[in-house]
């Protein structure tokens, strides 16, 4: 949401007049404090959806690796089977 300049004026001017000149100090401190939390909740949450996308990615390339290698390694069983056959030891 982008603001002009203008549009900053016509709302703190609104926000002077409904709260005063008294309450309006506090009022813009709790203000900016509400959005520095939201702001701090929002880095968090995005870190740790990257985190868990991220720790998805790494199990699911790790399981891909395992199901081939033991894929393979039931290949060369088989191979070593079918050896075993030819050979009249």
């Amino acid at each position: 949401m982008n603001l002009t300049p203008n549009e900053v004026l016509i709302i703190g001017f609104v926000a002077l007049v409904a709260l005063g000149p008294r309450q309006m100090p506090d009022a813009v401190r709790r203000a900016a404090a509400g959005l520095a939390k939201l702001k701090h909740f929002s880095r968090s949450l995005k870190n740790d959806l990257d985190e868990a996308v991220n720790n998805s990615v790494v199990t699911s390339e790790h399981d891909e690796f395992l199901a081939k290698s033991s894929n393979e390694r039931s290949l060369e069983e088989i191979d070593d089977i079918k050896g075993d056959d030819k050979d009249p030891s």
